[in-house]
């Protein structure tokens, strides 16, 4: 990486991570390994396959590497470093490769991240999300951080190379608008993996009242006063995280055809908070704060309070998702209130009958993935090493762990063990699956269905509920604004999402008329939103012409 590039990354990534959008916005785990030595593992081992062409593992040659990632949270809960886990310790032995993991310090990933960057000192592996990568994937490329993977990806990944070419379109997402491949991404294989989190509300209230589930908004007005005058509820609806990232996911503001951010609407790219049916939310927000059946606190929750607002009955509704909502509540709740029960409720629409448009989705291709960087002397074994699981004996180890310790074969489908259902040690699934897999947050491989065998029933009735949405119709996919184009959109995108997160404040509380809304909409367009709307549709037909 040249001087000029170090010196300038650090000072134009802030803002320019101000315009990615991501989906999931989990944070994910990375692997590392030690600096392997050049005179060990020659191009010619790395290479080694199999009589019939497939890739041999374990590898020979005393492959050594380093990655970089961040540890997840399920698995800093019982280890200082994944290496420590069974499910590291089983990946070295069957590839052969010696990794050591480098981990950031929890809540310093992106400045760490950076700091690396700009030090040119870089492990031979790097998990991020990398278009948040000031100028996207590409740039990351010509400013020598990552390998060009299109050579190496047919010789040293064919598992991945194959999945790719099996599926078009997940191919299409993990390149550039060049036809860059740039890393070994994090996929869920499958819809219903796509779907995780939505409307909550407490059921056993619901059939105290004598109220069926709410589908449209007026309904969800009927209930939420219910809940207010009924059962006493001093915040009916309490969003469990805050208000931007619940409008996100198109929960109320779907209902009048629109949601917060860029969306597609028939092949032509919008932004949902300069929309007249914008205003239309606005009202029906304002409304639910002046009648407190939105929590009044609304723009200061954190997640510990609404889950005491949920369990406690202070609170009857919320967004949330199925693991850390609903599955949550439930366990905790069943010795203490037997009587407890939440579920997961339709996105709300404005008309009886109608199909919500809108709903947290998440592409089958988070955007992040595992790269290999630039200068690393050991590329071919890098590739090699994370290729292996996308092979089918790799998937199984990433997604359920060892077969007869974290899980059984029955009738040739995987299913998981008490060690992970019922763990002796009293671990919750996800920190037990996190000793034995990868399938409880992400990582290099394809995560399987199957692993939501976990999941309580009303966890997994709950996104069954959630996927009735068309909401991949209008979710944009990965799509990159030009080089040039690159400061100008952070620096509108600074602006817009400042002025429009105050806005949305006010006009909720009442601070600012509703009737001044044609005047917020002037000043967005002044700020740019309008160009930043084009080039984003720029951006999103150079996709479709990849």
């Amino acid at each position: 990486m040249s001087k000029r590039v170090k010196s300038m990354f650090v000072l134009i990534v802030a803002a320019a991570m101000l315009i990615v959008t991501t989906a999931g916005c989990t944070k994910g785990n990375v692997p590392v390994g030690e600096e392997k030595d050049p005179e060990k593992t020659t191009g010619s081992e790395v290479s080694q396959e199999n009589s019939e062409g497939e890739a041999a593992y374990p590898i020979s040659g005393g492959v050594k590497l380093k990655y970089w990632l961040p540890l997840a949270a399920n698995t800093s809960a019982n280890f200082k470093n994944i290496a420590e886990t069974e499910f590291a310790k089983e990946l070295k032995k069957r590839t052969g490769v010696e990794v050591e993991f480098i981990h950031p310090a929890a809540g310093t990933e992106n400045e760490q991240f950076n700091l690396m960057i700009a030090s040119g000192d870089l492990p031979d592996i790097i998990w991020y999300n990398w278009t948040q990568y000031p100028g996207g994937p590409e740039k990351a490329i010509s400013d020598g951080v990552i390998t060009r993977l299109n050579d190496l990806q047919p010789k040293q990944a064919p598992n991945l190379s194959k999945y790719l070419q099996d599926n078009p379109d997940i191919d299409k997402m993990v390149k550039t608008d060049e036809g860059s491949y740039y890393s070994f991404p994090f996929i869920r294989g499958d819809q219903k993996l796509l779907v995780s989190a939505g409307p909550v509300i407490r059921k056993d209230w619901l059939d105290e009242l004598g109220l069926l589930v709410p589908t449209t908004m007026d309904e969800w007005h009927t209930m939420l006063t219910a809940f207010k005058e009924k059962k006493g509820a001093e915040a009916p609806f309490s969003p469990y995280w805050n208000i931007q990232a619940v409008l996100s996911w198109g929960t109320f503001i779907g209902a009048y055809g629109t949601t917060k951010g860029f969306y597609t609407d028939e092949g032509q790219v919008k932004y949902g908070p300069i929309e007249p049916a914008y205003k239309e939310f606005l009202t029906t927000m304002n409304q639910w704060f002046s009648e407190k059946l939105l929590d009044n606190n609304f723009a200061t929750l954190d997640t510990k309070t609404v889950d005491a607002n949920i369990m406690n009955g202070k609170s009857g509704a919320t967004v949330a998702s199925a693991a850390s909502g609903v599955a949550k509540w439930t366990t905790t709740m069943k010795d203490k209130d037997p009587k407890f029960q939440v579920i997961g409720a339709p996105y709300p629409v404005l008309n009886k009958g109608e199909r919500p448009q809108f709903g947290q989705y998440s592409l089958p291709f988070t955007s992040f993935g595992a790269a290999i960087s630039a200068n690393s002397k050991n590329k071919e074994a890098a590739a090699k090493f994370l290729d292996f699981l996308y092979s089918e004996e790799g998937m199984r180890l990433a997604n359920f762990g060892i077969e007869g310790i974290s899980y059984t074969m029955d009738n040739d489908n995987p299913v998981f063990t008490d060690l992970i259902l019922n763990n002796p040690d009293k671990l919750p699934i996800s920190q037990a699956m996190a000793k034995y897999t990868l399938s409880h947050d992400m990582g290099p491989f394809i995560q399987n269905p199957d692993i939501m065998q976990t999941m309580i029933p009303v966890q997994a009735e709950a996104g069954a509920t959630w996927i009735n949405t068309d909401a991949a119709k209008h979710f944009l996919p990965p799509i990159f604004v030009t080089n040039e184009q690159q400061g100008e959109m952070a620096k509108i995108m600074n602006e817009v999402t400042t002025y429009e997160n105050e806005m949305l404040l006010k006009f909720i509380m009442g601070s600012e008329p509703i009737s001044n809304f044609d005047k917020y909409v002037e000043q967005m367009k002044k700020l740019g939103i309008e160009k930043a709307i084009s080039m984003q549709q720029a951006a999103l037909e150079r996709y479709n012409n990849r």
